[in-house]
């Protein structure tokens, strides 16, 4: 009896394993290396933050959709520099002078959204760090 036990213990660890191992694998695809925000203010009338997340090692698959901050979801740019390649996304708190800018507020935590191969994925963002705010006359 011991011994189904301890089989049965096993097999349930190993199927636990495999499927962390599948879901970290999706996330092969590359490696963050930085990930902060700005705030800025521009002539006292608009203000905003600006979200960088800094990749290297990335799959040429992936293709970065939507950012997600502090529960509002907008569009990325690309900007690509040297080995880098740094996702951009911008945040507006008032009215905006940006033309065609659209956001969701969706209460979702702080996360990356991608496509690969056809497929919807998100990745957690954590330890974002602050960095100064900028203003602009």
């Amino acid at each position: 009896m011991k011994n189904m036990n301890f089989i049965a213990a096993f097999l349930i660890m190993l199927g636990t394993v495999s499927c962390v191992t599948f879901f970290n694998s999706e996330h092969d695809l590359f490696r963050v290396h930085d990930i902060y925000y700005r705030s800025w203010m521009l002539k006292d009338m608009e203000k905003g933050t600006d979200v960088f997340i800094e990749f290297r090692e990335l799959d040429e698959d992936v293709e970065f959709t939507s950012l997600v901050f502090r529960g509002i979801e907008v569009d990325v740019n690309l900007i690509s520099e040297g080995r880098s390649t740094i996702v951009k996304g911008t945040i507006n708190t008032g009215p905006s002078l940006i033309e065609n800018y659209e956001y969701k507020v969706t209460g979702e935590t702080d996360m990356i959204k991608y496509n690969y191969r056809g497929k919807e994925f998100s990745y957690p963002l954590k330890n974002i760090r602050r960095e100064s705010t900028t203003f602009t006359r």
